[in-house]
């Protein structure tokens, strides 16, 4: 498949106070919820009056909310398949938009159920989160401390060219992301991951504070730099008196309370962007590190407090926080700004419905 120029459409920072969901269509979303974004986007839908669901097949250790059950009640894979195809074309009668992630769909990543719907006349659209799509061989180019969770990268490319057969409108949450999907769907969208404010309340970090909690909670050691993190904790923990707690193997709800007790969250190391750990510790109003390419800061709304830090200037910018309580009550205060302005779920499913609405 020969690459093309992409209509890259970045809405990110356009408002859409004024929208009609009328004719929408019945909307799901699956096969799998990364980051809660999946859960997210499909309740502030409903909110707004869509008629919206999701499945995720996995029962995943963050154990985010559920919706429709998942299909996939046999551990048998031939059984599995089967039932699959079989919830494919149960919903294919029930859905008129099928919003799919992480660049799986009904049949995970086999994609054998897309001509069917395209036959069909159903609307799709494929959300890519970072890590499935990610290619070393890219990202080398403008970051050296990049890593890939998956190195084959000829098998990353082919499911992109499998999947843009079928459809062609792909969102993506960052221009990082939009790099390794440009020039295989007809549009690119870039929406920011979305997350519910509501109930996340902000404790900003106490100016008194002599012995700072510091928190980091990898969801994958490898790709989120934890080893530097590590290595810096230990070094200054010789010359500065604060805690670290490492959160790891824990519901997602359990996690969070940690966020509220801490005074600085650290989220990745290596990849150039900000995660959703670095908009959850915003929203709950705390400082946050984590690595922001260079050449991406531009690409952000203005005034992003987040703390950019290096394998190598990890030590350098967590001593500058852990000394000053009045900084990370500041950039806590920017933090949950920031966060309302732009990671808010209303304002990202009302993004979404004007998508849908141009597919």
């Amino acid at each position: 498949m020969d690459k093309f120029k992409s209509e890259v459409i970045d809405i990110s920072d356009l408002d859409y106070n004024q929208m009609d969901i009328k004719d929408l269509g019945k909307i799901i979303h699956l096969p799998t919820n990364p980051a809660g974004q999946a859960s997210t986007q499909t309740y502030a839908l409903k909110e707004l009056g869509a008629d919206a669901s999701f499945c995720n097949y996995y029962d995943l250790k963050f154990k985010y909310p559920t919706d429709i059950p998942s299909p996939l009640t046999d551990r048998n894979l031939d059984k599995q398949k089967k039932n699959m195809l079989q919830f494919a074309e149960k919903c294919s009668s029930k859905y008129d938009i099928f919003h799919f992630h992480a660049g799986q769909t009904f049949t995970a990543y086999d994609y054998s159920e897309l001509e069917m719907l395209k036959s069909l006349g159903k609307k799709m659209i494929m959300s890519y989160w970072g890590s499935e799509i990610r290619r070393l061989s890219i990202s080398k180019q403008k970051n050296p401390f990049a890593i890939a969770k998956i190195l084959d990268e000829n098998w990353i490319l082919s499911k992109i060219m499998d999947i843009s057969k079928y459809i062609d409108v792909a969102i993506v949450a960052d221009h990082e992301s939009l790099e390794y999907v440009y020039g295989y769907f007809k549009k690119i969208y870039i929406v920011r991951v979305s997350i519910d404010q509501k109930f996340l309340i902000p404790y900003y970090p106490l100016t008194d504070v002599k012995k700072p909690i510091i928190i980091h909670a990898p969801s994958d050691r490898y790709i989120k730099g934890t080893e530097y993190i590590l290595n810096a904790v230990n070094n200054l923990k010789k010359v500065l008196d604060f805690e670290f707690v490492l959160i790891e193997n824990m519901p997602h709800s359990e996690a969070l309370e940690w966020y509220k007790k801490a005074d600085i969250v650290i989220d990745q190391l290596n990849l150039g962007i900000y995660s959703t750990v670095s908009v959850e510790g915003m929203a709950l109003g705390k400082p946050v590190i984590s690595h922001i390419r260079n050449d991406l800061k531009g690409k952000y709304p203005k005034n992003l407090p987040i703390v950019s830090a290096t394998p190598i200037t990890i030590e350098k910018e967590l001593t500058k926080l852990i000394k000053n309580p009045s900084l990370r009550h500041r950039l806590g205060i920017m933090g949950r700004q920031y966060v309302e302005k732009n990671h808010h779920p209303e304002i990202i499913a009302r993004k979404l419905i004007n998508i849908y609405k141009n597919l």
